[in-house]
């Protein structure tokens, strides 16, 4: 009796927030359905572009980014070498684009080239908006001239949209389309105002410079997008959403998952964190969005909710069958799960054997988070042992430290 009613519960709450997750994308589809012709191309953009050991493929990149229908003198191409150690600046800098090195610095990740490179690009003046983009991303014809029609409508940040592209027919790329349709957040559909979801794509996304200026980039850092988008709820700053500007991830393997215990916990201090605060000031100032964003937080992950029905569902057949309503109601749960996958499938253009290898999505995800237990975690950078020296001491202060010349100034012949 104790474990019917178990389940009847766990029921009745996952089916509620299936739910609610069809009621975001639907009032998703009811906002972006108006469109409105694109304005004269008038902003300058750079598109940032971090990179590794890829000198095969940096070529193709920047030669397909230089070739998008917008003025050619309203953009530019900005690759960032991550500790590469082969040819990839030297061709990045020969097919056009500019190439911006580390220096005597060393970039942990393409991450943290990102945020150096912005930082950088903030202190000119002549980019508007920054779009980051990975070295193996295809971007639609029109991609500009429809982020420079948000920029000049009053958008801040522009999340465009993300498909999986590459060999239609591997199986590769269907586990990696099957798997992006769940980030970066399972309950909304794309057309939505993503402050109503519960992250974004760092791949694709619009930053434009007077974000950058009023909010920076270093905290909370782009390569954590659940937490720049609770940054920017917290401002009340919308992320519009564009389905007329498309990226295509060719990325050709599946990325590697954090542990699980430190997903778990990082997911945990960010609801308490972030949260209530976000609920109360929904409250108070009336806002919808903020109050949505803030209950997201502290709802399941997509894997939660299908291993628990599955789980449920084979408990409640070993005891009172199949044919049983508690039985019926989890196998209508589960399919109401499958319908919100081919969903997002449809929406992302996903190759069509993606569909096919819905039946495995279950298998993959336990495979993920078994794999994920054992990752290990990130190793931080050691601190240098040397002392530190004076003219270091000034510009970790933001002092310009005197520069030093190798040898002594001629002495002025008198006249």
């Amino acid at each position: 009796m104790y474990l019917s009613l178990l389940e009847s519960v766990v029921l009745a709450g996952w089916t509620g927030l299936v739910a609610y997750g069809f009621l975001l994308s639907l009032i998703g589809r009811i906002r972006g359905t108006g469109k409105a012709p694109l304005i004269f191309p008038r902003h300058v953009f750079a598109l940032v572009v971090p990179a590794g050991n890829d000198e095969g493929s940096i070529g193709r990149t920047v030669e397909h980014l230089r070739r998008n229908k917008y003025p050619r003198s309203l953009f530019d191409v900005i690759v960032a070498p991550v500790n590469s150690t082969d040819q990839t600046a030297t061709i990045a800098r020969r097919k056009g684009a500019v190439v911006y090195s580390p220096g005597k610095q060393r970039w942990r990740d393409g991450e943290d080239a990102v945020l150096g490179v912005l930082e950088r690009l903030s202190v000119k003046d002549r980019y508007e908006a920054y779009i980051i983009l990975d070295v193996r991303s295809r971007i639609s014809a029109n991609y500009l001239a429809v982020m420079n029609d948000k920029l000049s409508k009053g958008a801040l940040a522009i999340q465009s949209g993300y498909s999986v592209s590459g060999r239609k027919w591997t199986w590769n790329t269907a586990c990696r389309a099957l798997l992006s349709t769940l980030k970066p957040c399972w309950l909304t559909n794309w057309p939505l105002n993503l402050r109503l979801g519960g992250g974004i794509h760092r791949t694709g996304l619009c930053v434009s410079r007077r974000l950058v200026e009023k909010h920076g980039v270093k905290k909370p850092r782009l390569d954590n997008a659940l937490g720049y988008q609770i940054k920017l709820l917290r401002h009340d700053v919308a992320i519009q959403y564009s389905d007329q500007a498309w990226v295509y991830d060719r990325t050709r393997d599946v990325k590697p998952v954090r542990s699980t215990f430190s997903r778990l916990k990082s997911r945990w201090q960010r609801a308490r964190a972030d949260g209530p605060p976000l609920i109360a000031d929904g409250l108070k100032w009336r806002s919808v969005a903020q109050f949505i964003g803030g209950f997201n937080l502290f709802l399941p992950s997509f894997n939660t909710m299908l291993f628990t029905a599955l789980l449920f569902f084979g408990l409640a057949v070993y005891l009172h069958g199949v044919t049983s309503a508690i039985a019926l109601g989890w196998i209508a749960l589960i399919a109401s799960l499958v319908v919100f996958v081919v969903l997002r499938l449809r929406f992302m253009r996903a190759p069509v054997l993606a569909y096919a290898a819905l039946p495995s999505l279950p298998f993959i995800l336990f495979w993920q988070s078994f794999r994920s237990c054992f990752a290990a975690k990130p190793k931080k950078p050691q601190a240098s042992a040397q002392p530190e020296t004076k003219s270091e001491g000034r510009a970790q202060q933001g002092r310009r430290p005197r520069r030093r010349y190798s040898r002594r100034p001629r002495r002025q012949q008198p006249s």
